[in-house]
């Protein structure tokens, strides 16, 4: 998992008044010749009703040829207060574009209680406008007992995920699923799924209408989609924001929030069971991340490959505040069975701090050593992680969580030897200094601070080679 990397900032959103964006996940189109077209929800002025606001621009800056479309989807019927749209599927037979929409029923007078529905909309690629052809996934809890216990069902705005199965492909979308019991306690499914037959929603949505969806329980596609049960097919592991889920490779890939600072990572082969245990990928304490969306890094944007990026929302505050709200993306590299090389390991200082990092160098600081790790794991080595903890103190981490939910997720930085390996190579210890709170590496198990008690080594990380 690589570093984070603003592709759209406050000011870029400020300067094509893009007030509330974006509200959903993306909807990504590729034009051809690196540019695409970038859907989402946004609410221009910060007032109601919400746009579909298409953007163009490259996968490094989707704002790059500005707004091409802001427009309210067309057909909705009254009762909603929020209807916005965002992931998109474009069938490259027909031309044909649907997008997801998110429909919210509101209980009050509180923005912050409503009742999701999932609905599907058809494209003009030309315009942009969206037009409502109906409903597809309705939570399993009604309306009217939601609305009794004042609980939020959010349904996102999944992405659309295209799943072949014997000889018939089928369009799949996740979700967080929620259910009442007997006493109207809500509860909310780790994952659930539901889909239809790619052909059917396609040739449903030309006459303008739409097909029926089924929702996956007891290990059968039984369930009507609207407000049927659904099975937690994700080990009952809730998430903070509705998932988002692609397919590529011959291989489902999940990223979800499970809370609003870190985001995780699960796969499946089939799509529905066996998905791997969650895999930390970032996290923010110090801001709010919201409305991941997988996109290819070439080809079908909804098809990913080994390499992909992750975009989200990200508020640089710990609760959602548009004013400092910007666009983020993540670069994720499967590296099994991929040729490993070497990479360079630095340690920096600017004469108070340290950073050690495969990264660029940071501003003010000079390099004090260089080692180098492999790109990809191989047998005798195992990953180092980037973490943070606080605002200043960067240190390496064996374990992918970093030690704990209040150090930042920084980024993969390699993979480093358990033993010597052939090679020129030295050890490498974890140092830190008490007082100012400063990690960094040496390859002196003193930390070159022999009989200083502030200077303390915290073991060894492993084996790096010199060259």
């Amino acid at each position: 998992m690589g570093p984070a990397r603003e592709v759209v900032s406050v000011a870029d959103r400020a300067r094509l008044g893009l007030d509330v964006w974006p509200d959903t996940a993306l909807g990504v189109l590729n034009d051809g010749g690196g540019k695409y077209r970038f859907f989402a929800t946004g609410t221009p002025g910060s007032r109601p009703p919400q746009k579909v606001i298409v953007t163009s621009g490259t996968l490094n800056d989707p704002v790059a040829g500005g707004v091409r479309s802001t427009q309210a989807v067309a057909g909705i019927p009254s009762g909603y207060d929020y209807a916005g749209g965002g992931p998109v599927f474009r069938d490259t037979r027909s031309g044909q574009v649907l997008e997801m929409l998110h429909l919210e029923r509101p209980y009050g007078n509180d923005p912050s209680k409503f009742y999701t529905e999932l609905h599907l909309g058809r494209v003009d690629p030309k315009t942009g406008k969206a037009v409502r052809l109906g409903e597809i996934v309705r939570p399993h809890v009604d309306f009217a007992t939601a609305k009794r216990t004042q609980a939020t069902i959010d349904l996102g705005a999944p992405s659309f995920s295209v799943t072949k199965v014997g000889t018939t492909s089928y369009l799949y979308v996740y979700f967080a699923d929620a259910s009442a019991d007997g006493s109207g306690h809500i509860a909310f499914t780790g994952l659930s799924v539901a889909r239809a037959p790619l052909a059917s929603v396609l040739a449903a949505a030309k006459r303008g209408k739409v097909t029926a969806w089924h929702k996956y329980a007891g290990g059968k596609w039984t369930q009507p989609a609207l407000g049927g049960a659904s099975m937690d097919i994700n080990a009952g592991r809730p998430m903070a924001w509705a998932p988002d889920v692609a397919r590529g490779n011959g291989r489902t890939i999940m990223v979800a929030g499970e809370s609003p600072h870190e985001m995780v990572l699960s796969t499946s082969a089939n799509g529905v069971s066996g998905w791997s245990a969650r895999h930390p990928l970032w996290r923010d304490p110090d801001s709010f991340d919201a409305y991941p969306t997988i996109v290819a890094a070439s080809g079908a944007p909804n098809a990913p490959g080994t390499t992909f990026f992750v975009y989200y929302t990200q508020w640089q505050s710990t609760s959602p505040d548009w004013s400092k709200a910007r666009l983020m993306r993540r670069t994720v590299r499967c590296t099994k069975g991929t040729p490993a090389t070497d990479i360079a390991l630095v340690r920096y200082s600017n004469g108070a701090r340290h950073q050690v990092t495969t990264g660029p160098a940071p501003a003010g600081y000079h390099e004090e050593g260089r080692w180098y790790l492999r790109s990809a794991q191989e047998p005798g080595t195992v990953p180092l992680y980037g973490c943070r903890n606080g605002q200043d103190d960067q240190f390496l981490y064996k374990g992918a969580d970093c030690g704990g939910s209040q150090y930042a997720i920084l980024q993969t930085e390699g993979w480093i030897h358990t033993t010597r390996p052939a090679g020129p190579s030295v050890p490498l210890y974890r140092c830190h200094i008490a007082g100012i709170g400063d990690h960094f590496v040496s390859v002196r198990a003193d930390c070159e601070a022999p009989g200083n008690a502030s200077v303390t080594q915290e073991g060894l990380l492993g084996y790096a080679l010199t060259r």
